[in-house]
């Protein structure tokens, strides 16, 4: 039925009261039983108020169906929830929720026991303030102390350089691998593998000149050069091992009272007339906040 607009001298047959005031408002009863005997055959889209339960009700064409239905009003949440500026809505369980009112400055929202709550930053991993070297193998290495996120970066050890005579150009024995050092955190192995020690043939760049004493070495990428002879024109030395590899890996320690680590060990320097410098071992460093 359409809406109608009524004017002064118009006439106001029953069908119009019927259509235009009847059928178009909200008519109030008792309880159903009221309703029922009142409206035999009702009109879809008719609103009724019922006292007894407090409530909106119209039939959609087969039936009575309280307006909170669609939509339901019943789970909306009111705002009555929140209460000052900066208030968050979190739920406290299946249909419920509660408010969580804001933090203070610097603080994250983190997870503490298992529910949402502020927490000062270090909690959730930033800003790291604390720099431990691992130097030593550890099989259980005490981590209880550190809630949230660590970065750790992981330096294999580096090979050994090989060994150099006064009459041979490249060293004739070669120096070991470095060792590779790894850390284990709950199911997850990160390792950095060692690097390759220096032999006859191949290995890091020839070893410098420029130093006339013997059995001296400088360091290259974790690896050292192999000890070299330079009492005349010609350079006579021995090569390089090359460093370990380095990787950096952000580990989420919450929750767990160790950790395993392993240092590589330094390969071995080559022998020979003068011996190959060893390479440097491996290192752990681990960055955190407490």
């Amino acid at each position: 039925m359409v809406y109608k607009t009524f004017a002064n001298g118009f006439p106001l047959p029953a069908s119009d009261l019927n259509n235009f005031l009847m059928n178009q408002s909200v008519i109030v009863f008792a309880d159903s039983a009221a309703r029922t005997t009142a409206i035999p055959s009702p009109v879809e889209g008719m609103l009724t108020y019922l006292e007894d339960t407090n409530a909106y009700e119209s039939w959609n064409g087969s039936a009575y169906v309280a307006l909170v239905e669609d939509p339901d009003l019943t789970a909306l949440i009111p705002k009555s929830t929140v209460t000052t500026a900066q208030d968050l809505i979190v739920a406290d369980g299946a249909s419920s929720v509660t408010r969580l009112g804001v933090g203070t400055d610097d603080q994250v929202l983190s997870v503490v026991g298992g529910e949402v709550a502020w927490a000062d930053a270090s909690g959730g991993g930033g800003g790291f303030d604390t720099v431990t070297e691992i130097t030593a193998s550890n099989a259980s290495y005490d981590v209880s102390g550190i809630s949230g996120f660590a970065k750790f970066t992981i330096i294999g050890a580096g090979g050994g350089g090989s060994g150099a005579s006064s009459s041979s150009r490249t060293g004739p024995n070669g120096g070991s691998n470095g060792g590779s050092s790894s850390v284990i955190y709950g199911a997850t192995t990160v390792t950095a593998t060692g690097g390759s020690g220096a032999n006859a043939s191949s290995g890091g760049t020839v070893g410098q000149t420029g130093n006339s004493a013997p059995g001296s070495y400088v360091s290259s990428n974790w690896g050292n050069f192999g000890m070299y002879w330079d009492s005349t024109s010609t350079d006579n030395f021995g090569r390089p091992g090359l460093g370990g590899l380095i990787k950096v890996v952000y580990a989420d320690l919450t929750g767990l009272s160790g950790i395993n680590v392993t240092i590589g060990a330094g390969g071995a320097g080559g022998t020979s007339s003068y011996n190959g410098a060893a390479g440097q071992n491996g290192l752990v460093i681990m960055e955190y906040s407490i």
